[in-house]
């Protein structure tokens, strides 16, 4: 306990009394990390020990994101541990390090530093092998065998389809046998320039036929859609990550040059997959996407043929 000592004084009063707050004692706190854009988040997810540990755990642990995208805390605020988390979202302090120039290894030790945090206290190593992360969100669909679209990325611009692409692959897409489901999720973003990075995601004049457009679905919500899905298609973004992650066969368009696809990073793990489709914009070719989708998505079978017997003969 502590002792706090207040005094009140009027023209006829004065009076000091002493009032014990009750102070917590200092324990140990394990902290897990997750920083910058979306796709990074669910990377951090499936690859590190950090989910599985906050899935796991019967006491107390820091959350901290620190995440572009404003939405990704709901992945920890609808978790069904989410009683044992203490979340931290400081996505405004990974953005204020990073236009000081502060990255990667750096930046991440000034985040964890300004949450009260001890870097050797953060959650470390990779995750169990076979280990599939479960996501909790109050909003899941119920929905299997569809084909999720996503054609906005939510940090650069020249990763987003254009107007037109996203017409050309909606009409690909429409005639498939299957729902197909649209996800877009609009925030403001300034990017390290001090412009607007990110704004709005409007698709709502695609939806029609199989298409339906989820503009407010929660990140846990869609990562099970994800899961649950016959194929992605999309920009380079986070749903493509997550996709390659649950095995899910791949078409993804991105800008002409793209450095991850040119040097081969980390984040196109799954480009040479056989079940992969990938393409540049300048290069797409809709009847190519066609053929791919086809193997994913077949045809409905046929309907049977009624078994109607002849009437039996006059006599």
């Amino acid at each position: 306990m502590v002792a706090a000592q207040t005094t009140i004084t009027d023209k006829t009063l004065h009076v000091t009394c002493s009032i014990a707050f009750p102070v917590l004692p200092q324990t140990h706190m394990q902290a897990a990390l997750f920083a910058a854009g979306l796709g990074d988040v669910i990377r951090k997810i499936y690859l590190t020990r950090s989910y599985q540990v906050l899935s796991e755990t019967t006491e107390p642990v820091k959350v901290i994101c620190a995440s572009h995208n404003p939405f990704a805390s709901e992945i920890f605020r609808f978790h069904r541990n989410a009683s044992n988390f203490i979340i931290y979202e400081l996505g405004h302090k990974y953005d204020e390090f990073l236009k000081k120039g502060l990255r990667a290894l750096e930046l991440d030790k000034a985040v964890v530093e300004f949450a009260g945090v001890k870097w050797e206290d953060r959650i470390a190593g990779k995750a169990s092998e076979g280990y599939v992360p479960q996501f909790d969100a109050p909003d899941t669909i119920d929905s299997t065998g569809h084909v999720i679209f996503q054609p906005f990325s939510g940090s650069l611009v020249s990763r987003t389809f254009s107007e037109k692409a996203i017409e050309q692959v909606a009409g690909v897409l429409q005639d498939l046998p299957c729902k197909v489901y649209l996800i877009t999720r609009s925030f403001v973003r300034m990017g390290v320039s001090g412009r607007l990075a990110h704004a709005e995601e409007n698709a709502r004049r695609f939806e029609g036929k199989n298409i339906v457009v989820m503009d407010h679905l929660s990140v846990p919500a869609t990562l099970n859609l994800v899961k649950s899905c016959s194929a992605f298609v999309g920009s380079w973004s986070s749903l493509q990550q997550a996709a390659w992650f649950e095995n899910k066969p791949v078409g993804v368009v991105y800008p002409n040059d793209w450095c991850d696809v040119v040097n081969r990073s980390d984040y196109a793990f799954g480009l040479e997959r056989p079940d992969c489709f990938h393409s540049n914009f300048k290069s797409l070719d809709l009847e190519k996407l066609k053929t791919w989708l086809a193997q994913w998505v077949p045809a409905p079978a046929p309907a049977p043929v009624p078994d109607v017997q002849s009437p039996p003969a006059a006599p």
